[in-house]
């Protein structure tokens, strides 16, 4: 929905801005602002508008003065509608939506259209932060916006055993984050806790383009968090539930990239040990992103920590290496080699390496057994992507790929080598 921000009173009296779909402004006296009010009753970062699929909502940046929205100082991210004021010190805002249409707001949990009028007869309602839902999602809406200082939750992303995944907005800067969450009643003794806080520690090391970022973790309210990058993408074991397999160059791009990421990790000594189509995920641009380090940690402190006990197998069986299945203490870089390895297999077969009934005949079948020949599956793949997977899943450590960077390096030429055969047979 396209917004105009009309300037009725002020320095910018008589002007007005479009907030277009998706578009966050910080309004303020500062050059770093995206609309510059020079007023000195204002602070330099006064308050920020996000246009977001939710409807138009504004937050005040902790202004000397405050941000009021019809008469009210606000303290939290306020929806604002057809005709609402907003005041920044000696400046005035009228919100206008464009066009009658556009004049519609959502519910905020199911999308459903409606009319400010509707909120009056009962249709529809404002929950604790303000924004309106309808009478319907009202039993389902089972979150607080603010149940986390600091973060203003949007949705919720997902549910597991232990806790959600949830869609927020860090107040303080505006930046969209996805909040992970566990409830303390779930967690069982001090090392859950601290297993807890070694993804966000480990992560924190972590600074790459192929890697989810970690910003910060915590505990509020009796709820512990993890602030994290949001990402804006598919999971990969999606992708291959919709096609089924996955392309042969779409497969090495995701490949190439996520090897680079574990050269990165492997430079810093840090093992993911779970890596597995549901924990790389892809946006629409094409980046590869490895998500979710809850069983990452740095293999230079091998059994140190004690959160590993020896004989102890983390990870998922299906991708799991053969020295990972009864001691996951000492897994290092080239276990991740071998669990991208079987990523990469299923991509392209749309079949785990090995998928067999029970616990007892996938562990004999992962410590004896390679899975059946790449271009067995699928004969129209590439024999030598046949030789690299191969590699990467050999059943001893020393025999692998020694370094992710080699293995990138086999995953590139490959590529490289296909996308000009592609373009000689096009000429």
């Amino acid at each position: 929905m396209r917004f105009e921000l009309r300037f009725v009173h002020g320095a910018r009296a008589g002007q007005s801005m479009a907030l277009e779909d998706n578009q966050s402004v910080v309004i303020g006296r500062g050059t770093e602002t995206n609309c510059r009010i020079q007023d000195p009753s204002i602070s330099r970062r006064h308050c920020q508008l996000a246009n977001s699929p939710q409807g138009l909502f504004v937050f005040d940046l902790n202004s000397s003065n405050g941000t009021y929205v019809n008469g009210q100082r606000i303290a939290q991210w306020t929806p604002l509608g057809q005709g609402d004021q907003i005041v920044l010190g000696q400046n005035q805002i009228e919100v206008h939506s464009a066009g009658q249409a556009q004049a519609q707001q959502q519910c905020h949990a199911c999308g459903r259209a409606f009319r400010p009028v509707e909120i009056t007869n009962g249709h529809f309602s404002r929950d604790p932060s303000g924004r309106v839902i309808c009478v319907e999602c009202v039993a389902r809406y089972d979150f607080d916006p603010h149940m986390i200082e600091g973060y203003f939750i949007e949705r919720k992303l997902g549910q597991g055993a232990f806790g959600a995944v949830f869609r927020a907005v860090q107040q303080q800067t505006g930046q969209q984050v996805a909040l992970k969450t566990v409830l303390p009643q779930l967690i069982q003794n001090e090392k859950d806790v601290q297993r807890f806080f070694r993804e966000a520690n480990t992560g924190k090391e972590l600074v790459h383009p192929n890697i989810i970022r970690i910003y910060d973790a915590g505990e509020s309210g009796g709820c512990y968090y993890i602030a994290m990058e949001y990402v804006d993408g598919r999971e990969i074991n999606d992708l291959i539930e919709q096609y089924g397999s996955i392309a042969v160059g779409y497969t090495l791009r995701v490949g190439v990239q996520i090897a680079n990421a574990l050269q990165h990790a492997y430079e810093r000594r840090i093992v993911h040990r779970d890596i597995k189509p549901e924990n790389i995920m892809v946006t629409p641009q094409g980046i590869a992103k490895l998500v979710d380090l809850g069983l990452a940690k740095n293999f230079k402190h091998a059994g140190e920590t004690g959160l590993t006990a020896p004989g102890e197998g983390m990870g998922t069986l299906a991708y799991m290496p053969p020295e990972q299945l009864d001691n996951a203490v000492h897994a290092d870089q080239r276990s991740d080699i071998y669990s991208l390895g079987a990523s990469l297999y299923h991509m392209l077969t749309g079949q785990r390496p090995f998928n067999e009934r029970t616990t007892r005949k996938f562990i004999m079948k992962i410590l004896r057994d390679m899975p059946e020949p790449l271009c067995s599956v699928n004969p129209a793949l590439p024999r030598e992507l046949e030789e690299i997977l191969g590699r990467a899943m050999a059943k001893d450590p020393v025999e692998r790929y020694q370094t992710p960077i080699e293995f990138e390096q086999d995953l590139s030429g490959l590529f490289d080598k296909l996308a000009r055969a592609y373009q000689s047979s096009r000429t």
